[in-house]
């Protein structure tokens, strides 16, 4: 029997240019913590603790004996100031009290430009499915509505909003007080390792090096580690470098919010 003729049984459509397309799943983040990290906030927690060990390991302990209980607490507070409002305004979620009170995690409907010309209409989002305040906007990274929308932080992986604006600031100018200290360490460090060496070495534990000033330690007084007087001035030079870098952008950051 000839079937050579017979149209052929299809699954799909013949033209696949007019195949419908899949249609991703919208679902919206809760704060910094969601899934998937965004590369800046690891470089920011990279940063945290390079600055703190080699500054509180390394740099703080060479300082004269008189200087070290200043250089252990003043940058101390701002580090630990620092990372307590830092992790506070990651964890918070910033969304709108309305979508807040909804189960928002779960798949969100889909944007339709030709049914819809804003996002947010007569103050109701398309995509909460919600009314939302006057001052709330609709964040695309983290599909919710935010109140009291400042930007999308990408070093904290999360909106700045109306809820942790203030812990947002005061995390950049604690940021900036404590590397601003850190920096006034490494400097008088790296200085002094050319001008007299040995004003660095005012721990008990060079008392064993005294003949030996290539020879240095590090992580005084808990846990010394013996090293070479090259590292340390890599170290100090490291930070600075990355210190004024920082400094100047969360300079530059917070004035710019200032001035807003």
């Amino acid at each position: 029997m000839n079937t050579c003729n017979k149209p052929p049984n299809k699954t799909a459509p013949e033209n696949l240019g007019e195949a419908v397309p899949e249609v991703q799943v919208q679902r919206a983040r809760r704060n910094g913590w969601s899934l998937p990290l965004h590369i800046f906030q690891i470089i920011a927690w990279w940063l945290y603790l390079f600055f703190a060990l080699v500054g509180f390991g390394i740099l703080v302990p060479l300082l004269p004996r008189h200087w070290v209980p200043a250089g252990y607490i003043c940058p101390g507070a701002c580090f630990i100031y620092h990372l307590v409002v830092h992790l506070t305004a990651v964890s918070i979620d910033p969304a709108d009290a309305n979508v807040r009170e909804k189960k928002y995690l779960g798949p969100l409907a889909t944007f339709n430009r030709n049914q819809h010309s804003h996002v947010i209409e007569n103050h109701h989002c398309n995509v909460c499915d919600v009314d939302v305040s006057t001052t709330s906007k609709h964040c695309g990274t983290c599909n919710k509505c935010v109140c009291g929308f400042d930007h999308h932080c990408k070093w904290l992986n999360n909106c700045v909003g109306e809820r942790n604006y203030w812990l947002f600031v005061n995390s950049v100018l604690s940021a900036i007080l404590g590397l601003g200290l850190l920096l006034l360490v490494a400097c008088y460090v790296f200085v002094q390792f050319f001008v007299d060496p040995t004003m660095l070495r005012s721990d008990p534990h060079f008392d064993a090096l005294k003949n030996h000033t290539h020879r240095w330690f590090v992580f005084l007084p808990a846990a010394p580690v013996e090293t070479r007087a090259s590292a340390i001035l890599i170290m100090a030079g490291i930070l600075i470098l990355l210190g004024l870098l920082s400094v100047i952008l969360l300079g530059h950051l917070l004035i710019f919010h200032i001035y807003l």
